[in-house]
């Protein structure tokens, strides 16, 4: 009886082996979205769930805001940075400020709240 060649070979090797297929296997998995992304000037928002969201505010740094009014499941929202304003018509300038923190605030088709929050979102 021949024994296969793997069973052969030393501990060492076969346990690089088998770091080798985890680390693949674990490469295949599907990476998880965020539902808020911020890249460069652009913020995108992406509603991952099953409900409708009604009266959407996007926060950043507790006082700049953006709404919309309906956003259906799957739908992305992609909103840049310099479009958010505050309460007496301040923009948000992406090239002299950070973001800091984001909240979104919503109610979904049963009326209850829904609420997203990256980095330090609002203060309460």
């Amino acid at each position: 009886m021949r024994i296969p060649s793997v069973v052969r070979c030393p501990l060492a090797t076969r346990m690089v082996l088998a770091a080798c297929v985890l680390t693949a296997a674990a490469a295949c998995r599907a990476e998880v979205r965020r539902p808020i992304v911020v890249d460069g000037n652009t913020l995108t928002l992406e509603n991952q769930t099953a409900d409708e969201w009604r009266g959407v505010e996007i926060w950043l740094n507790d006082h700049y805001r953006v709404t919309k009014p309906v956003m259906p499941p799957g739908e992305r929202f992609v909103v840049p940075l310099d479009a958010f304003v505050a309460g007496f018509g301040q923009r948000f300038n992406s090239k002299r400020q950070i973001v800091q923190g984001i909240e979104v605030t919503a109610t979904n088709a049963r009326g209850e709240p829904v609420r997203l929050v990256h980095g330090h979102g609002r203060r309460r």
